[in-house]
């Protein structure tokens, strides 16, 4: 009866287990680094999409803008945004250019 038992559990976490579905590191299309706070997330640019549109008149991301590049720091592909911005400052809302002067 115990080996029963512990049969039943073992398969029954093994079904448990083997019903997790892990997408591979690789498969994820854009980069991870880091953010300031601390922590990752999953970005093509320096900062999150979402929130780099709400900088721009147009509320689009310009192609032109720099893409991050994960050979690079994120602190120089943080220089490399600024620099973008600093040379596109009519395309972005005037309420935030400071956010690429500090």
């Amino acid at each position: 009866m115990k080996t029963f038992i512990l049969i039943t559990l073992l398969l029954s976490s093994f079904c448990i287990k083997a019903q997790v579905k892990v997408t591979p590191k690789n498969s994820i299309k854009t980069q991870t680094h880091q953010k300031q706070e601390g922590g990752k997330y999953y970005s093509e640019y320096v900062v999150k999409p979402e929130k780099l549109k709400t900088f721009f008149h147009s509320g689009q991301i310009p192609s032109s803008f720099p893409k991050y590049d994960k050979v690079k720091s994120y602190d120089e592909n943080k220089l490399i945004a600024k620099q973008w911005a600093k040379n596109n400052k009519m395309l972005i809302k005037q309420e935030y250019w400071y956010k690429f002067e500090k």
